[in-house]
């Protein structure tokens, strides 16, 4: 999968142990952001885009990073 490619979709996946609904996010995205396992992200809806925004240790401080999901 290529940075910022028009072909950059996921599909909405079920962990057949769980039941749990997951997207995975490419790695490019974690590593432009600086993610990395554990960091918090907090999930919303606005309009009809899913942002996806990390926390810096509590849910006031917010990275504003918006990925629509369409």
């Amino acid at each position: 999968m290529r940075k910022n490619s028009g072909e950059n979709f996921q599909s909405v996946q079920v962990d057949p142990i769980t039941g749990d609904y997951y997207i995975v996010i490419p790695e490019w995205i974690t590593n432009d952001l600086s993610w990395y396992e554990d960091t918090q992200v907090r999930l919303s809806i606005e309009g009809g885009d899913l942002v996806i925004t990390e926390t810096e240790g509590d849910w006031q401080s917010l990275h504003n990073t918006v990925w629509s999901l369409m």
